[in-house]
Parts: structure tokens; C-alpha cells; sequence
């Protein structure tokens, strides 16, 4: 190919680029719609320990008939959760859905528990988690709510992941071409017109690949992750 070929390419390609960010942004493929709404629980306390900041409050809506209340307690490393239930029971799930301090989603949980005693397990939240919101699923067979948080579609993860790759493929074409521009256009001829300018491109596209296939894999894990941890004896009064 013409170094005039080159940089037709490049210039697509910065084109291509700046439309796919662009459409990135917009679209917020990623955006689930299907999260539940933010509601002020009632603060019953707040209590400062040793090694952390604690906060108790009381559930609301239907949750409260199975959920009494629940602790939100943050260290300088950690943030987590300790839900108090009205009784045991043999099994319950239930969602935890966390807010930033503007109150916006950060992330979604499924929790599932089974024999359980007053309190449940340890449940690990995101650092940046300011509030929560405890929705129940269902208890002892009775379901109470479906469709709380629905996970994303694998169909928008793999459109998220098929365009960030082509991004960051695109991205390193013009950035690569750049360089050569630079570098200059006669010096790099010989090296434009080599089998290792070819394999530099096909290298680019091939970890691009990848990429995509770990990108998927990683959302997968990660939608609507269950993060339970061991039992903690913290005090309910």
C-alpha cells in the first residue's frame, strides 16, 4: 500500500473513532433501567466504634416484615453490610442495591441465604457506598418480589465489549500512524511496505480480540455479583 493509502486510513479511522466515543457516551449501554428507585430509610442511629463508622437503619415496604433492620458499617478499607431479620428463616433472598452519596446506583446484589440465624452474613459493598436500599425477594417459598434487578442482557454486554475494542483498535491505528508521521514518511517506507507493518496491525487486532473476549467474560461475573461473607456477631438494640 501508498503511504497516500496510510493515511486515507488514518484519517477514517480518527473519524470512525471520535463517532464510536461519541455514540459510546450516548447510547449508555451499560445504563440499567430496571434498578430499583432510591428511598429514604429511617436513620434509627449512628455509633462510631474502634475500627469503624456505623450507621442502623429500619427497612420499609415490605421488607421490613422480613428484614427488621440492617447496619451499614464503613472502615478506612472496607464497607459492608449486616441485615437483622424478624426470625429465622430456612431460606431467604433478597436484594441489595447501593448508592453513591448523590445517591446514585453503584452496584446490585443478589443475596441467598439458607438455616439462617437473627443476622445474616457479612455482605461486602463497593468502598464508594454511601446509602442502600434491601428489597426482598422471596422467604421460605413465598415469593414476594420478581424482577427487582434485572441483569444486563448479554446481548448489551457483547455490544459494549465489540465497540470498546474497536475503539481502542482504531485508537491504536492512528496513534501508531501518528508516530510514523513523525518519525517521517520516507524514513518509515521501507518498513510501511515490510510484512512487519502487517504484523504489527494484525498484533493490534488480535489483542484487540481478546480483549473482547475478556471483557464478556469479566461483565458476565460480575452482573449482579452475590458477594456473601462469614458470620458476624454484631448486636441488634
Amino acid at each position: 500500500m501508498t503511504i497516500i493509502a496510510w493515511r486515507i486510513l488514518c484519517i477514517v479511522s480518527a473519524v470512525l473513532f471520535v463517532a464510536g466515543m461519541i455514540a459510546l457516551a450516548c447510547l449508555r449501554i451499560l445504563k440499567n433501567k430496571y434498578y430499583h428507585a432510591f428511598e429514604e430509610d429511617e436513620l434509627f442511629k449512628r455509633e462510631k466504634q474502634t475500627n469503624s463508622r456505623n450507621a442502623i437503619y429500619f427497612t420499609s415496604g415490605e421488607t421490613k416484615n422480613y428484614i427488621r433492620k440492617y447496619v451499614l458499617c464503613k472502615t478506612t478499607y472496607d464497607s459492608y453490610l449486616v441485615c437483622n431479620y424478624t426470625k429465622k428463616f430456612q431460606g431467604i433472598t433478597y436484594f441489595v442495591v447501593e448508592y453513591s452519596a448523590r445517591k446514585k446506583v453503584i452496584a446490585a446484589r443478589k443475596i441467598t441465604e439458607s438455616n439462617t440465624s437473627d443476622t445474616s452474613k457479612v455482605i461486602a459493598l463497593s468502598r464508594k457506598c454511601a446509602y442502600v436500599n434491601v428489597l426482598i425477594g422471596e422467604a421460605d417459598g413465598v415469593v414476594i418480589n420478581t424482577d427487582v434487578i434485572r441483569p444486563l442482557s448479554i446481548t448489551r454486554i457483547r455490544l459494549y465489549a465489540l465497540i470498546t475494542n474497536v475503539l481502542v483498535f482504531l485508537g491504536l491505528f492512528v496513534a501508531r500512524h501518528v508516530v510514523l508521521e513523525v518519525i517521517g514518511m520516507q524514513t518509515m517506507k521501507p518498513y510501511l511496505t515490510s510484512y512487519f507493518n502487517y504484523i504489527a496491525v494484525g498484533a493490534s487486532f488480535l489483542l484487540c480480540l481478546i480483549g473482547y473476549f475478556i471483557t464478556v467474560k469479566a461483565f458476565r461475573r460480575k452482573n449482579v455479583k452475590a458477594l456473601n461473607g462469614g458470620a458476624l456477631e454484631y448486636e441488634f438494640v
